[in-house]
């Protein structure tokens, strides 16, 4: 009998875009979870790669991280360069607006790399990544000062801000349109800001120290948002928030079981908080319209007065367990839907799924408006909020 003739080994191919994929998968990740919360591992497990074929594209998660910072900050720039001067100001700003919408549609898991590239990148990768931003920004500024003549200096930057906010909110959340009117809806909602009449700036107080929570529970809390704020959840350790209250880390241990549960707190705090200023807020108005100017009030305030907490809010859900973001992220779309049930009744033109990108866009701006910013006031703060919603 004749033997077979051995098979012949099947030669694996590797994919032509792995690196490409990669990438991809890891800038969704850290999008999603933060730079700490993300593990090569678990990135190479679902491009279906071994850790150490990942380490042949990307030494270390660092070094990932870097590259998809740069993917993204070079495709905004790519988009936006594409957009050709016009000879209204408008045109072009709104052009530039639609470029950049479209780029954040593309990247709305990843788009929240620019919520802690910050933090995260050495310096020479912040300064290549901050001279496209400041670039962006320039360009923007001079369009909105060309269109708004007389128009302050200080105020053509908070417009730029807001505006650059609004266009990429689609990267805040998971609300499904139309790609063509997910991009006219937004960009428009940005354009909106254009006309906004801020108010006068009110005068800031002379900040004093202030008292601080007697409770130790309440000390615990409010020093560890402000070391999460200023430094990141991931580099502040139980020993830090003791030495800031004046505890051992055991002191800490006897009011929170763990830093997540400190951090669970501190988000709970916040989305109760304003889940209860919407009651207040409605209670104030008479029509949807005024309803949404005192909802983005309300909003405002809460912003301005804390803004710690808000960037925690805005950065931190990455860090919390997954029970604890499901529950919080169902209180938030429930807040959310009330918000934009508003929208609706002001605008009868627009989807129930329009309305909530907008109220996404309102909120981001708020949010992106205080952070950094301690001169902003309330009042402007809601002037600019209200407009997305309003149009």
């Amino acid at each position: 009998m004749t033997a077979r003739p051995s098979p012949t080994p099947r030669t694996r191919t590797r994919p032509a875009d792995r690196r490409e994929m990669v990438l991809k998968t890891a800038s969704d990740a850290f999008g999603a979870r933060g730079y700490a919360a993300t593990r090569l591992i678990d990135i190479a497990d679902e491009v279906g790669i071994s850790a150490p074929a990942l380490y042949r594209h990307f030494p270390t998660k660092y070094d990932l991280f870097a590259a998809a910072v740069d993917r993204l900050s070079e495709d905004v720039s790519t988009a936006v360069a594409e957009v050709t001067a016009c000879d209204d100001p408008r045109d072009e700003l709104r052009a530039v607006l639609a470029a950049f919408t479209e780029t954040f549609l593309d990247h709305r898991v990843s788009g929240n790399l620019y919520r802690w590239e910050q933090r995260v990148l050495r310096e020479p990768d912040r300064v290549r990544t901050r001279e496209a931003r400041i670039g962006l920004h320039r360009r923007l500024r001079s369009l909105i000062e060309a269109a708004r003549p007389g128009l302050v200096r200080p105020s053509a930057d908070l417009l730029t801000v807001a505006a650059l906010s609004v266009a990429a909110s689609p990267a805040t959340h998971r609300v499904t349109m139309p790609r063509r009117a997910a991009t006219d809806l937004v960009a428009g909602a940005a354009m909106t800001l254009l006309d906004v009449d801020l108010p006068a700036p009110t005068p800031t107080p002379a900040e004093s120290p202030g008292l601080v929570p007697a409770g130790r529970r309440e000390s615990i809390l409010a020093a560890a948002v402000a070391l999460f704020a200023h430094e990141g959840f991931h580099e502040v350790t139980v020993e830090d928030i003791g030495a800031a209250v004046g505890l051992p880390a055991s002191g800490v241990y006897r009011h929170f079981s763990s830093k997540s549960a400190i951090l669970t707190a501190s988000l709970w705090r916040t989305a109760d908080r304003t889940t209860d200023a919407v009651a207040s807020a409605l209670a104030r108005a008479q029509t949807p319209e005024q309803a949404l100017f005192s909802l983005a009030s309300s909003y405002s305030t809460l912003c301005v007065d804390d803004p710690d907490i808000m960037s925690v809010y805005l950065s931190g859900t990455g860090s919390l367990p997954d029970d604890e973001l499901r529950a919080l992220r169902r209180q938030q779309r429930t807040t959310v839907d009330e918000w934009a049930t508003w929208v609706v009744r002001a605008r009868p033109d627009l989807t129930a799924p329009a309305a909530r990108f907008l109220v996404h866009a309102s909120l981001n701006l708020a949010g992106d408006l205080v952070i950094g910013r301690p001169d902003v006031d309330a009042p402007t703060v809601a002037a600019a909020s209200a407009a997305v919603l309003l149009g």
